[in-house]
């Protein structure tokens, strides 16, 4: 739905967009606690994954980006993630917002990096429910050493 501010969204558009927000908080939990099969659960199988803007690369379907939260997980002790102020436009089967985010990983070796920034995300229904397409982690500030190399060893 392109926002219209003279009139109000339907009951359908905004139990799409509930629906949204709560993917992207079960993404938050999946990343934090290391429940790789869950987020994997949220992506459509030729999603894509892009965090170049923090010394990363671009992830192109499930298994490259598995591995990638795979490393993640190896190479982090503890993550959180924190998703806010949500601008998410519904169009039919498709949608795409941008959600801001506040992630905190404490690496293997005891370093905290805290990044902040905001996620271009696009999303599309599925017989499973809405699942993410693209999504693109953005810096707001300037972003610590990345937690994972783009070669993924």
């Amino acid at each position: 739905m392109t926002e219209n501010r003279a009139t109000s969204p339907t009951p359908e558009v905004l139990a799409d967009i509930q629906a949204i927000r709560w993917l992207t908080g079960e993404y938050a939990r999946a990343v934090d606690s290391a429940r790789l099969d869950d987020l994997m659960s949220l992506f459509a199988d030729d999603a894509e994954w892009d965090t170049t803007a923090f010394g990363m690369g671009v992830e192109r379907g499930l298994p490259a980006i598995r591995e990638f939260f795979a490393q993640l997980v190896r190479t982090t002790r503890e993550r959180c993630h924190l998703a806010m102020n949500h601008r998410i436009d519904v169009d039919g089967d498709t949608a795409s917002a941008t959600v801001y985010l506040h992630a905190i990983v404490v690496m293997e070796g005891g370093r905290r990096d805290e990044s902040i920034g905001y996620y271009a995300d696009d999303y599309v229904r599925t017989a499973a429910g809405w699942k993410f397409s693209r999504r693109a982690a953005n810096a707001l500030m300037a972003p610590p050493p990345a937690p994972v190399s783009s070669d993924h060893p």
